[in-house]
């Protein structure tokens, strides 16, 4: 860790310049206990608005911003051609348990026909059942939605289908998520 001296530096000015897992040892020396409690206890978007409370503004905001910065992101692209077939068919079942802001973005990539699309969730990728939050969409070619889960379970995943029997369509289903 570098070596600082404190002064009249404030939690801002000392959030700078270090990493997130110094913040509680820092903001200790600032004379905000309060706070540093609350960055050690708690998981970092947590603790930033728990700063906010504790009157500490600045250090929340800088806080926030290098932790989404630093976050880890999940990017998969399924893609998909089908046969023409009405019944729903799925796609790889998603664990998105420990990941936030994630979004199934399904586009219709097909020229002539459109295709149906829903979104279901499982607590143990053996059951699904389809998200009640989320209607199931039918997409013209060159269409696309936006899937966002609004449930909390361990695993979801797409089905798709051809709007019309015979009619083969191509999808892109693309799955991204911050860890």
């Amino acid at each position: 860790m570098p070596n600082f001296k404190v002064f009249s530096e404030s939690a801002a000015q000392l959030l700078a310049q270090v990493s997130n897992s110094t913040a509680a040892s820092l903001v200790t020396q600032v004379s905000n206990l309060t706070a540093a409690s609350l960055v050690t206890q708690m998981s970092n978007l947590t603790a930033a608005s728990l700063l906010a409370q504790v009157s500490n503004p600045t250090a929340a905001c800088l806080l926030t911003a290098a932790t989404i910065q630093d976050r880890a992101t999940s990017d998969t692209l399924i893609d998909i051609a089908n046969t023409g077939d009405t019944t729903y068919k799925d796609t790889t079942a998603q664990n998105v348990l420990e990941l936030t802001d994630l979004t199934f973005t399904v586009i219709n990539s097909g020229t002539s026909n459109s295709a149906l699309a829903r979104l279901e969730l499982s607590a143990d990728d053996l059951t699904y059942s389809i998200d009640p939050t989320v209607t199931a969409q039918t997409l013209a070619p060159a269409g696309q939605f936006f899937f966002v889960p609004g449930r909390f379970t361990k695993y979801a995943k797409i089905q798709y289908a051809s709007l019309t029997t015979g009619l083969t369509t191509s999808l892109s289903v693309w799955f991204q998520a911050q860890v």
